[in-house]
């Protein structure tokens, strides 16, 4: 095969997987046509091999030099990911949905693994011991006491991601018209898995969001065009990482952020942050006797498995105290 029939053919190959993943997600669509590219790139300059001949060694020498080259070690877990995906829908839909028929020896991730690089479970604030903890509710009322100026926003945000579970990324793009006050709910907007769901906030949020609604948020310049909840004196809606600005800035006002690890470039990888709140939500709500599936649900989660993964594991006292309480004796 030439270099410019395999230059073709990778592309439509690459473009193929694209309009696939579309269906599901524009932002996963484009993140992974990005990182399939980028593969494609490093075997054509630093290697002989192709996209259809390349295997396990080439993908793990591949993760190697993402992660020499100061890649974090969530976009190389997101690399594995993209590139598994590409060869897993091609071995699926070879010859038909603008997949072009390729003979491909093997997976190239199949048997590789970025975890096996030095530093990849370090540098994961998941892996890191106590990176991923939720919040005990003590420290989520310091929290609330602790938010920067200007504090009506800043309280309502807190509180708001503790209470519904929502990502900042759902949360910037709350829309007024999709808050319902007399049921106190919200129908949000999942960037990441490009659905709407609904989700809930408690009676204790009316006069904070009344104060933001009716005061604070109609002097901002965009106030009258912006359709968000969250707009600023700039932009008709608020960016990401003023959220995450605005939790840690509580936590660190409040005393109780701590630093996890320094990753590769030197920063200070933080405990607490927006997320946090997500997973102090959804741990909370467990351990308060909510049940595993409705959680599923109001978190978005595609899989009742991540949701057990990354929520039940802290409930393991409580999910002991119910065996020893309902379980049968005999």
């Amino acid at each position: 095969m030439s270099k410019q029939t395999n230059e073709s053919i990778a592309e439509r190959a690459i473009k193929a997987h694209h309009s696939y993943k579309q269906t599901q997600s524009e932002d996963t669509a484009r993140e992974y046509r990005r990182h399939i590219r980028r593969f494609h790139k490093y075997l054509n300059k630093n290697t002989d091999v192709t996209l259809w001949d390349c295997h396990s060694g080439h993908a793990e020498d591949y993760y190697q030099w993402m992660f020499d080259d100061g890649y974090a070690p969530s976009s190389i877990r997101v690399a594995h990911a993209s590139l598994g995906d590409f060869y897993k829908q091609i071995d699926k839909f070879e010859g038909r949905r603008g997949f072009p028929e390729v003979s491909v020896e093997q997976d190239p991730t199949e048997y590789a693994s970025p975890e096996r690089l030095n530093g990849m479970h370090t540098e994961s604030k998941k892996d890191a011991e106590g990176g991923d903890k939720p919040l005990t509710k003590s420290e989520v009322r310091k929290l609330v006491d602790n938010v920067p100026a200007p504090t009506t926003r800043n309280e309502l945000i807190v509180r708001l991601l503790y209470q519904t579970g929502m990502r900042r990324s759902e949360l910037v793009r709350v829309k007024l018209d999709k808050i319902d006050r007399d049921n106190r709910e919200i129908t949000v907007y999942g960037k990441k898995t490009d659905e709407s769901r609904k989700v809930w906030y408690q009676a204790s949020l009316d006069t904070l969001l009344n104060l933001w609604t009716n005061g604070d948020r109609k002097a901002k310049l965009t106030a009258d065009e912006s359709p968000y909840l969250f707009c600023t004196s700039r932009s008709e809606r608020m960016d990401e990482q003023v959220v995450t600005d605005v939790v840690t800035t509580a936590a660190e006002n409040a005393g109780i952020q701590e630093t996890i690890y320094q990753n590769r470039q030197g920063q200070n990888i933080n405990r607490i942050g927006a997320h946090t709140l997500r997973k102090t939500f959804g741990v909370h709500f467990i351990n308060d006797g909510g049940d595993i599936s409705f959680l599923m649900d109001i978190l978005g989660h595609k899989n009742i498995e991540t949701t057990k993964e990354n929520y039940l594991k802290y409930s393991t006292k409580d999910l002991e105290n119910s065996v020893r309480r309902h379980g049968p004796s005999l």
